[in-house]
């Protein structure tokens, strides 16, 4: 099963990558977690789809081009780690952006039920009780 859940965090990232957040709000359960990194401004935690995409618009909406390069998953039975890279630009100075996330997501019945984003890989690991 949790070879299956690895497989289902790759492809709402692949579909992010192709139909934005929406296409990724697919694949999570209706009452969906998201909890923000902690270190970003106005950091929280957004319940449901909508506020998944509302989380998403907050973040994304200076950007645009954006898409996420998986570096690594990482299979942790109900949970999996994800560590990737966000690549955007900004919608008006054209300026890139890059920056490194790793996330933990949980899941339920081939659902995403929850996800927690860290700025570090090693934040990551940590959450789900696993370190280096």
């Amino acid at each position: 099963m949790s070879q299956e859940n690895v497989q289902i965090v790759r492809r709402s990232i692949g579909a992010f990558n192709s139909d934005g957040p929406a296409g990724a709000a697919a694949f999570f359960d209706p009452k969906v977690e998201w909890h923000d990194i902690p270190e970003q401004p106005d950091a929280g935690v957004h319940y449901g789809r909508v506020g998944f995409l509302a989380a998403m618009e907050q973040f994304f909406g200076d950007l645009e081009d954006y898409r996420l390069l998986v570096d690594e998953t990482i299979d942790h039975g109900d949970q999996v780690i994800a560590c990737f890279r966000v690549l955007a630009r900004g919608k008006g100075s054209g300026a890139t952006f890059e920056q490194r996330i790793a996330n933990v997501s949980t899941l339920r019945n081939g659902s995403i039920v929850r996800v927690a984003n860290f700025g570090t890989r090693e934040d990551a690991l940590e959450a789900v009780g696993l370190r280096e």
